[in-house]
């Protein structure tokens, strides 16, 4: 079954400033970012891959002996955690495959069904996705682009696609659905044609496959913040709303902002894991991991979020290549978390480091990787708390906050840890955003902007009390 989830446009020659130094006086060069490919994945089908009667449940761990048959029949069943237990008496969420469906039941675990067919939650999202794409973005586009073609005739110059990115009109259709990485790289370069020099843009470095891990600086303060998206592929949700914190940075109108833009310099990356956020537009919704071969198996890719040099493989991290949270062969295996912690390191001062995720609705602090908390916890933890606070003021959406090993579950080799321990940002902090589990990973693009808003008022909040 063939399933498009966006109309791809032809491929085009997209240059990003990258600037290897914060020196005034360092050189700035130009990268090229590759041409996207756009066939489906190297080594899959033409076909998506079909999620057709997988069944999403929730289930209620009431013994230990509850998470051991789960361990045990996790591979056997192909079964795919959506999310954690904290432990007995809490609820994890996984993906049955339709094929594995009566041997779970046969594991007479006490759970829920919370989808029936994941492939019609999928089908739905596409088809809304693709009407928004062309009814909504797409009449936009063409409608900036038939006022060029009016002002002077002929086509749309190289030069004007920026100006189609940067209008008003395209911004506010922008955050109406979801977009292609392509048009996510076309929409960052806008921006930053479009500040006047108020931001420039730049690539932490490259993927796998090679693509850009593009972002933008600005602001011109001492203290620098830095926060990303998708470092886990199917968290589209985590896109926009990275994007909707640099639309607000450069164009609203409050003077707080220009506060923030003069008391801290901004590193914005909406999509750190590029290769594998194509992959789950292209060929398989649910994937979560990057996209390197594992030699010897089947099953492709590392989770970024756990092969970060920090407690590598001390608990919470999988040593198999076919679970969603395999930390890889050694710490800093992947190209993506070695790019960003060393990004993280060349900056002087990280005042915060924020990794965006969904879903979940938490906002946490270290540490991942064992129970004791650090000793600023009670500072950080203070911050969480006015962000979440500051958060249900806009839609009334309730977020928990805590530190991550209490409040979701054990984590190792996590950007986070890293942030905190390793580069010595002064708050670190790793965002579950919407749901708590009715969509999940898919959820309507009518969320896109209220979950943006309600985001933007906890990070104000945390911008307004950092030390």
């Amino acid at each position: 079954m063939k399933i498009s989830l966006f109309t791809l446009s032809a491929v085009v020659a997209l240059t990003i400033a990258f600037t290897p130094s914060l020196s005034s006086a360092a050189p700035t060069t130009t990268l090229h970012i590759p041409p996207i490919d756009r066939r489906p994945h190297k080594g899959a089908s033409a076909d998506a891959i079909s999620f057709k009667n997988h069944r999403v449940v929730r289930i209620n761990i009431q013994t230990q002996s509850d998470l051991k048959i789960l361990t045990d029949n996790e591979h056997l069943l192909e079964l795919d955690y959506f999310t954690h237990a904290k432990g007995i008496g809490g609820t994890i969420e996984i993906r049955v495959p339709a094929k594995s469906f009566k041997s779970f039941q046969a594991l007479h675990l006490n759970y829920t069904t919370v989808v029936e067919d994941l492939q019609g939650v999928i089908d739905e999202e596409a088809q809304k996705n693709e009407v928004y794409l062309q009814q909504v973005w797409g009449q936009s586009v063409q409608q900036i682009q038939n006022t060029f073609r009016h002002n002077r005739g002929g086509g749309v110059r190289e030069d004007e696609e920026s100006q189609i990115y940067a209008s008003p009109l395209a911004a506010s259709a922008w955050f109406k659905g979801y977009h292609s990485y392509a048009d996510h790289v076309k929409w960052l370069n806008a921006q930053v044609k479009g500040s006047k020099g108020m931001a420039k843009a730049f690539s932490a470095g490259k993927s796998f496959e090679g693509r850009a891990q593009a972002g933008i600086r600005l602001g011109t303060g001492k203290k620098h913040i830095v926060f990303h998206g998708t470092q886990h592929a199917r968290e589209w949700i985590t896109t926009m709303t990275v994007e909707y914190m640099i639309s607000q940075l450069l164009n609203s109108k409050d003077k707080k902002v220009a506060g923030y833009l003069k008391k801290y310099t901004f590193h914005i990356i909406p999509i750190m894991n590029p290769d594998g956020f194509v992959v789950s537009q292209t060929t398989n919704r649910m994937h979560r991991k990057n996209t390197q071969p594992n030699p010897g198996s089947r099953c492709l890719g590392t989770d970024i979020n756990r092969n970060w040099d920090s407690h590598f493989g001390q608990g919470g991290s999988s040593t198999d290549p076919c679970r969603d949270d395999y930390m890889g062969p050694r710490a800093f295996s992947t190209p993506e978390a070695t790019n960003i912690a060393r990004y993280l390191r060349s900056l002087p001062n990280v005042a915060a480091y924020l990794d965006i995720h969904s879903f979940s609705q938490l906002w946490m602090v270290p540490f991942g990787y064992t129970s004791t908390r650090p000793g600023t916890y009670a500072y950080m933890d203070g911050l969480a708390e006015k962000a979440v606070n500051a958060l249900a003021k806009v839609h009334g959406t309730r977020y928990r906050h805590g530190d991550i090993f209490h409040t979701i579950y054990q984590s190792s080799g996590t950007s986070v840890d890293y942030a905190y321990e390793v580069a010595k940002a002064g708050v670190a902090m790793a965002v579950e955003l919407r749901d708590t589990g009715r969509y999940g990973f898919m959820l309507p693009a009518e969320q896109i902007l209220p979950t943006g808003e309600e985001t933007w008022a906890g990070l104000t909040a945390i911008l307004d009390n950092i030390k």
